[in-house]
């Protein structure tokens, strides 16, 4: 059976690692690009995921597991008097995770 939608999913560089392991555990056949943008602020991987209509769910689900956003606990370092004082470490929840995942039907496949 030949793929009928391309995944194209981007997601930070520290949820990469985790979600290949995932797709190649459930044997989802993936390209991994180096990429760059500022719409998520660090690092990330863009993943070419081509896959069959009864998949859809299944591969949309294992990546909002592995790369969904989720909140963190960072040291953070802020004036005490502002605009200029001593700097004291403050421990600061912060949103982590989250990606942009696109569907694109696909009309012809050839592998050659």
């Amino acid at each position: 059976m030949f793929p009928t939608l391309l995944l194209i999913c981007v997601v930070r560089d520290q949820d990469t690692p985790r979600l290949l392991d995932t797709l190649r555990d459930r044997k989802i056949s993936f390209t991994k690009l180096a990429s760059t943008g500022g719409f998520l602020r660090e690092g990330n991987t863009t993943l070419l995921i081509g896959i069959e209509e009864e998949r859809r769910e299944e591969v949309r689900d294992l990546i909002r597991k592995t790369c969904g956003r989720r909140e963190e606990i960072v040291e953070s370092t802020i004036p005490l008097n502002e605009p200029i004082g001593p700097f004291v470490p403050q421990r600061v929840k912060v949103t982590r995770g989250g990606g942009v995942l696109f569907e694109i039907p696909i009309e012809y496949y050839e592998r050659f």
